[in-house]
């Protein structure tokens, strides 16, 4: 028999979650992460309200879980395209980032050597 306290925590995972997906399809990002923290929590005391429940659980609680962890897949990509969207628009907004310190006509980055003024015989 499976524990009202965990049926709750799992229906609050749930709202959480749909909360999150609605707060993305906003585009709501400070609210989105207040409430992504929140669907951490529930999912804390969803884990916490587990540990106490027999280990084959009712086919029924079983499809909620798996419905959940689908939807939090699907949650996780819908990010990830839309980073990759962000991250494109800002490409061409911005200006690509130059070097500050970067000597005229040279290559930017690290080349692995020691800077001139290390590399100079002591005297």
């Amino acid at each position: 028999m499976v524990a009202e306290g965990f049926l709750h925590q799992l229906a609050e995972a749930e709202a959480q979650l749909d909360s999150l997906t609605h707060l993305l399809l906003l585009g709501d990002a400070p609210a989105y992460e207040a409430g992504a923290l929140a669907f951490r929590q529930a999912l804390v005391q969803l884990a916490h309200a587990a540990a106490d429940q027999p280990t084959p659980v009712p086919r029924a609680v079983a499809d909620r879980l798996a419905r959940l962890a689908r939807a939090l897949v699907q949650q996780r990509d819908q990010l990830a395209r839309r980073a990759m969207v962000v991250a494109r628009s800002l490409a061409v907004v911005l200006p690509q980032r130059q070097p500050t310190y970067q000597a005229p006509g040279r290559r930017a980055g690290f080349s692995g050597a020691a800077p001139q003024i290390y590399s100079a015989p002591a005297r």
